[in-house]
């Protein structure tokens, strides 16, 4: 009997396996144990028609090995492999090749199975994705428990990072860029809390249906680091990869964050927005419940009067006795100065990012209680930002042979001087040399950062 003859012949005896079975429990059983049970006769099909095509590679290469030159060592080690369909057993020949002087198994090395592995790549890719979703114990549990939870971990943190990275899709031309951030708050296993920042990327937002809107072409990117040269760098390779930044408008939005407004040193023309949820959230806080007041200050932050504003703050303080309630106004008040000139409450400059960080980041890694190392929150995040940004998780399990070392990537502050490089005859965004500014290139502080955004890099210099 050929090969297709006995799939053929299997494929027709579930077929009637299934019949029987829903024929039999007509009446006894629901329709949802119909279906469970269904599914359990298909993956057994499936899982015997993997061992037929693996047997049937092996027998071809056997047939048409050269019997001089490569030999059979032992006629019978078994393999048992994890895969979506269930636990599989392969049957296979070691072979020695004389001329090579090596052993291997025809079989896996046609079927590309990698080495020592338990878990096939389909699988592991999906252990990934639920691990991102959910958590390890979780996905384990998905898996009907054939794994642990450490072998989630496992397969996890050996995962191939640089394939996380958003590629760009050469250079485009919008007229709007929206760069929007916040963080969230996450507990680290040795009792200390850390940050997850994260930062989106998009152009705009469009209306999907009434009362629900989408941004247009997102792309989201996470970092762990305290270091703002590790934050930002993944940004600026896509934006300056993927925009013709000179001919678009650039908004950058956040809480105030110092962390945020260094991004513009690396856009020094972009826009910065303060987040409305956080002024309208301050305001509130000080305001104490008294909604004749917070309109009254609402109205004169749209109407950017400072003295208002300031008048108002200053009742509100005098009103109170209690310290805590008195340093509350100051802190408010400091907090709406220091940011004043960045506030815009116009439904043009409309910033989530306090949503996206509950969507995307707490949902997974803080909104329950939960300790991380750094590591682990590391690729987590990475992979959520992923997720989100409609990633295939089958491209990023990792091979067991060591992942080559990537060459040096330029910092942020090498970046940036690429900005409107486009506009400079036929050059693209990285056909640039580095003119140096003695006192302001490679130093970030508040000053260089002012410098820089009044210089406009004018006076940079191309080859």
């Amino acid at each position: 009997m050929t090969t297709q003859e006995k799939i053929r012949s299997m494929i027709e005896g579930t077929t009637a396996q299934v019949l029987s079975m829903l024929t039999n429990t007509i009446g006894k059983t629901t329709f949802s144990d119909a279906v469970e049970e269904t599914q359990r006769i298909v993956n057994d099909l499936g899982g015997q028609i993997l061992q037929i095509v693996f047997n049937e590679a092996d027998e071809i290469f056997n047939a048409e090995r050269d019997r001089s030159k490569v030999i059979i060592k032992h006629n019978g080690k078994t393999r048992r492999l994890l895969t979506t369909l269930g636990e599989v057993t392969l049957h296979r020949r070691l072979y020695y090749d004389k001329t090579a002087a090596r052993y291997f198994f025809a079989a896996d090395e046609l079927l590309k199975i990698e080495k020592r592995a338990r878990i096939e790549k389909g699988m592991q890719a999906q252990l990934i994705a639920d691990a991102t979703r959910s958590s390890y114990g979780k996905a384990a549990e998905i898996a009907h428990r054939k794994v642990s939870r450490q072998t989630v971990h496992n397969i996890v943190r050996r995962l191939n990072d640089e394939r996380l990275n958003v590629r760009t899709e050469g250079l485009k031309t919008v007229e709007q860029i929206y760069i929007e951030a916040d963080e969230d708050h996450i507990h680290l296993n040795n009792g200390s809390p850390a940050e997850v920042r994260l930062i989106y990327v998009h152009e705009g937002v469009r209306q999907v249906c009434r009362g629900r809107r989408e941004l247009i072409n997102p792309k989201y990117f996470v970092s762990v680091s305290t270091d703002n040269e590790t934050t930002w760098n993944d940004v600026a390779d896509y934006v300056y990869g993927q925009y013709r930044v000179s001919k678009a408008q650039l908004h950058i939005a956040g809480d105030g964050a110092q962390w945020i407004k260094y991004g513009l040193t690396i856009f020094p023309k972009a826009q910065y927005h303060l987040d409305k949820f956080h002024v309208y959230k301050s305001v509130t806080d000080v305001v104490g419940g008294d909604r004749v007041l917070r309109r009254q200050i609402i109205d004169a932050l749209s109407e950017s009067d400072y003295d208002r504003v300031r008048a108002l703050y200053g009742a509100r303080l005098r009103s109170l006795t209690k310290p805590g309630e008195r340093e509350n106004v100051r802190a408010g008040l400091f907090y709406i100065e220091n940011n004043f000139d960045e506030i815009d409450l116009t439904p043009a400059t409309s910033c989530a990012a306090e949503g996206h960080v509950s969507h995307i980041l707490s949902a997974r890694m803080s909104s329950r209680p939960m300790a991380w190392s750094k590591d682990g929150a590391h690729r987590i995040a990475r992979l959520r930002a992923y997720y989100f940004n409609g990633g295939d998780f089958r491209d990023v399990v990792a091979d067991r042979q060591r992942v080559p070392r990537q060459p040096r990537r330029e910092n942020t502050t090498e970046k940036y001087r690429r900005y409107n490089a486009e506009t400079d005859g036929q050059r693209g965004a990285n056909d640039y040399c580095s003119a140096h500014l003695v006192g302001i290139d490679g130093i970030t502080n508040g000053l260089s950062a002012t410098l820089r955004a009044i210089l406009k890099r004018g006076n940079k210099k191309w080859c």
